[in-house]
């Protein structure tokens, strides 16, 4: 009776018996999970946090809610769920601007982009490509950057903001091209870009597939480069950079992060459910329409890596451009 009466108390303390401590500890999860998209709603990113955030909160048997928190490139969504409570139950869907070349890019850096967070799962990757305006009269990488050389300072290009993924996959171009003198003109977005390179305002511009590709197809614009290992399904005509002798490969990621100091069974637990949402033929089917190729095997310690390498690739492209935000 004493024992029985001890062991009572003990639970009652939150001091069970190891055996007795799946009991008293709640599964994971047990309740709703936000997911910061840290971008105004529609954006490339905020499309693919939506296809996947229904299929992961059925993955682990809870609701997962989008909540878009926009600005500074970002950063202030990154800040937040920087600071917010370490348990599993605040996410991020993190862009390479708003994980990598955000905070890289200031001049007072707010986190470490692999040690700030922690890393769940790479999600899915899109290649940056280079499209022209039609009335440049261009048909290739070769032929712009020929044109480029001809006439230094001439030639223009938009981006959708300064240190963003499309303005330093440019940047490393020029590079790689033997320092070409072409002039970067920043937008808030890509959609004022396309607007100016419609209207003949821009000889070129650097995006991904998804908002350019309509207008590739209807003759507005011309794609004529893919900054990516391979060419891509949704537009096999278009050559890589590398075909035509530029070392430029670059592509925006996708990836799923906690605060830092979140348990790692609970990361672990968040991975392998992402790994399940990313594996399944419906969600590459969707992925597809917007030039996504899903990554089935991640988790935490994939992702840091990949982080990793990429701080690696940008860190001397932001030095060599002198890109400092206050």
């Amino acid at each position: 009776m004493k024992k029985r009466q001890l062991l009572s108390g003990a639970v009652g303390l939150g001091l069970a018996a190891p055996g007795l401590s799946a009991f008293a500890q709640a599964p994971f999860p047990n309740a709703s999970i936000r997911l910061v998209v840290p971008f105004a709603p529609a954006g490339t990113t905020d499309i693919f946090a939506r296809i996947f955030s229904d299929r992961f909160g059925r993955a682990l048997g809870q609701s997962v809610v989008i909540d878009n928190r926009g600005g500074a490139g970002g950063l202030i969504g990154a800040g937040e769920v920087m600071r917010a409570r370490p348990d599993g139950y605040t996410l991020i869907f993190h862009s390479p601007t708003s994980g990598v070349t955000g905070p890289l890019t200031r001049r007072v850096p707010p986190f470490d982009p692999v040690t700030g967070f922690a890393h769940i799962s790479i999600l899915g990757i899109t290649p940056l490509v280079l499209a022209v305006s039609p009335r440049l009269g261009v048909g290739s990488l070769t032929e712009l950057v020929a044109m480029i050389r001809a006439q230094p300072g001439r030639l223009s290009y938009g981006s959708s903001g300064i240190g963003g993924g499309p303005h330093l996959s440019a940047e490393l171009l020029r590079i790689r091209a033997g320092n070409i003198d072409m002039v970067h003109v920043p937008y808030r977005g890509a959609a004022p870009a396309m607007q100016d390179i419609l209207a003949g305002n821009l000889s070129f511009m650097v995006d991904t597939f998804t908002p350019l590709l309509p207008m590739h197809r209807e003759g507005q614009i011309k794609i004529i480069s893919v900054f990516g290992t391979e060419r891509s399904a949704v537009a096999p005509e278009v050559p890589t950079a590398r075909e035509e002798g530029f070392d430029v490969v670059t592509r925006i990621a996708n990836y799923l992060s906690a605060p830092p100091g979140t348990p790692a069974d609970r990361l672990e637990r968040l991975g392998a459910a992402a790994r399940r949402v990313m594996s399944s033929p419906d969600m590459a089917r969707e992925l597809e329409a917007i030039a996504y190729v899903p990554v089935t095997d991640s988790g935490p310690e994939h992702a840091t890596r990949f982080i990793a390498d990429e701080v690696a690739l940008w860190a001397p492209v932001i030095r060599a451009a002198n890109i400092s935000i206050e």
